[in-house]
Formats: C-alpha cells, sequence, structure tokens
C-alpha cells in the first residue's frame, strides 16, 4: 500500500462508516491513482487530500443524518402466497429491511437476500427464485399490497412486471392503520387486509382462521361471497384492486 494511501486509511479511522464503505472507497482511490499515474498528471499530495475531504464529508453524511435518512421507511409492500414477507422501503425506492411473518416466509428470506435493492428488484429476485416459486401453482394467488403516499406510482411499477403480470397477481393499496392491527396479530398487513375483506361478507370468519389459510384459500372464499366463484375466478385474476382499510372495519 502506497504512502498516500496509508495516510487516505489513518484518515479515514475515526470516521463513522461500515467496513465495506471504507473499502470501497479505499479501492477507488487506488484505481483512481493508477488511472492517473498512467496519465500526464500525476498522483499528488494535494490531489490525495482533495479526495479525502471528499470521503470524509460523505462518510459524516451517511454516519449522522444521512444514514438515518437512508435507513428510515417510507413505504411497505406486503407480498403474501402462503409465505408472507414485507419489504420496508425507503424515500430511494431501495429495501431496508424484511421480515417474514409466517415459516414459509421466513425461510423464503434464509434463501433470498432482499435488502438494499430497490422493492423492483426484490420482486424480481422473488419470483425468479426456485424455492419461491415452489409456491407459486395454479391454486396459489399471489397478492401486493403497498402503503405509501406514492402507492399509485409504486403499484403501476409493480404491475408493469411481465413475470407479475403473468401470474395473474392482485394489487392492492392498504394503510398505517390496516397494518398496525396486521401486527397485533403477528399477521402481515396484506394478509389482514384481505382478512377483513373476507370479514365483511363472512361475519364467522377469524383473524386465526385466516392464519391457517393461504391467500389462494382466502380470495377463493371472498369471490364466493360476491358470487364469481368459478368461472368467473380467472377474469378476477387479472383485475387490479385498489382498497383502503381504515381499523377493523374494513372500509372500502
Amino acid at each position: 500500500m502506497s504512502s498516500a494511501q496509508n495516510k487516505i486509511q489513518k484518515s479515514m479511522e475515526n470516521i463513522r462508516a461500515t467496513e465495506e464503505m471504507k473499502q470501497n472507497t479505499l479501492q477507488y482511490l487506488e484505481t483512481q491513482r493508477a488511472k492517473q499515474g498512467r496519465g500526464i498528471f500525476q498522483w499528488k499530495p494535494y490531489t490525495a487530500l482533495r479526495y479525502v475531504m471528499a470521503v470524509i464529508c460523505i462518510f459524516l453524511l451517511a454516519g449522522t443524518g444521512g444514514y438515518a435518512v437512508y435507513s428510515r421507511p417510507v413505504s411497505y409492500i406486503s407480498i403474501d402466497v402462503n409465505p408472507s414477507i414485507e419489504l420496508s422501503v425507503n424515500c430511494f425506492g431501495r429495501v431496508v429491511s424484511v421480515k417474514g411473518y409466517n415459516e414459509d416466509g421466513q425461510d423464503i428470506l434464509e434463501h433470498v437476500p432482499l435488502k438494499n435493492i430497490s422493492y423492483q428488484q426484490a420482486i424480481d429476485r422473488l419470483l425468479q427464485d426456485a424455492y419461491y416459486i415452489r409456491f407459486l401453482n395454479r391454486d396459489s394467488q399471489l397478492v401486493v399490497t403497498v402503503i405509501s403516499e406514492h402507492s399509485d406510482v409504486m403499484l403501476e411499477q409493480i404491475n408493469a412486471n411481465d413475470s407479475f403480470q403473468a401470474l395473474g397477481a392482485l394489487t392492492y393499496s392498504s394503510d398505517a392503520a390496516c397494518m398496525d392491527e396486521a401486527h397485533q396479530h403477528e399477521m402481515s398487513f396484506g394478509k389482514y387486509r384481505a382478512f377483513l375483506e373476507l370479514a365483511q361478507y363472512d361475519a364467522s370468519i377469524t383473524v386465526e382462521d385466516c392464519h391457517g389459510m393461504t391467500m389462494g384459500e382466502i380470495q377463493d372464499r371472498i369471490r364466493t361471497c360476491q358470487g364469481h366463484g368459478g368461472s368467473n375466478a380467472a377474469d378476477s385474476h387479472s383485475t387490479q384492486h385498489t382498497d383502503k382499510h381504515s381499523g377493523s372495519h374494513g372500509h372500502h
């Protein structure tokens, strides 16, 4: 390692950033030094200092307010088949945390990394994963539910996914009250929204009942209650639903 790079690394020691960020930056600086060394201008102390100061500013931002902004979720996506998975998405559209709300969902997350990529990439990764695809059979129903101030935009982007369309997936929007209630019942808000819809037609249904049901089973019950079972079921698969549910009342 060159003396200039030693100075750079020393200047970074007290900066609050992950080791991966530091190493990536050091690698970038070394690449820049090598490129300049092959050109007319040589890597000079003032050039190294300029890069170091820029890096310090970035790391200070990342270590304080910048990291807080990045890690703060502003939107949420529930992806339910039988596995129930929730994605928390930041203002940059990146997944900052994930949670599985049943055993299948937790198993999926052990096999498929979804953090720090865009939510579109996360959905793509799930739909292309061999372990996840096992749950997408002819009797299953993929349902994606979004909570966001920009849910219309997010749902439009999600519905533009060719694989998503080919599966006849359903999309909904919901709200924070629904999510809070869902989590009190240890259920994804997407599945809980479906329970609220079914409960409007069948007062005997309980949250515990829905815990043991797949999304396909819940949607079949809803269609049956609506009088759209049998031949009309396939038609409803291609329809996008956007419902707002508030609290346990499940108002449309």
